[in-house]
């Protein structure tokens, strides 16, 4: 039991500074397009590269620093790096098709939302399934994991 609260203590202590480098450019890209609504100008090159760095630096502080951080890319199993691997083609799917997006903010033909943001949804959502593979982890239900915590109590 104590090594599950020390467990989540040091993920929080991790996540913590995926947070802060999140905060901090998220307040400098907001603080960017009001300075650019207050002086009517904004340069359009400067706000695509400060969103492609983010859209670029979260996938790798959460999937490549965090599970660095926390060891959990020492002695990985077959099945976990295949997990792992795939986790990570997922980030380049769909940060990939963000960038393609944000490229084309300022494009004459019209950027189209919907595909971009449709791959992201889509490689988000199985990389979730590849997360719990490297993680070890079985995906099981709410009544899966009741039913497994009444087994324990008994």
């Amino acid at each position: 039991m104590e090594d599950n609260s020390r467990e989540r203590q040091r993920l929080k202590e991790v996540q913590r500074l995926t947070l802060i480098v999140l905060a901090v450019m998220t307040a400098v890209i907001i603080g960017y397009a009001v300075y650019g609504l207050v002086v009517k100008s904004i340069n359009i090159k400067v706000f695509e590269i400060m969103l492609g760095c983010f859209v670029i630096v979260y996938p790798v502080l959460s999937d490549v620093v965090e599970p660095w951080r926390l060891g959990m890319l020492k002695d990985l199993t077959q099945e976990r790096r295949t997990g792992y691997l795939k986790v990570i083609l997922m980030d380049v799917i769909g940060s990939g098709a963000l960038l393609y997006w944000i490229m084309g903010l300022d494009s004459e033909a019209g950027n189209s939302i919907l595909i971009p943001f449709l791959i992201y949804f889509l490689t988000m959502q199985m990389k979730r399934k590849y997360r719990l593979e490297f993680e070890g982890k079985t995906e099981e239900g709410p009544e899966e994991s009741a039913e497994s915590g009444e087994q324990d109590e008994k």
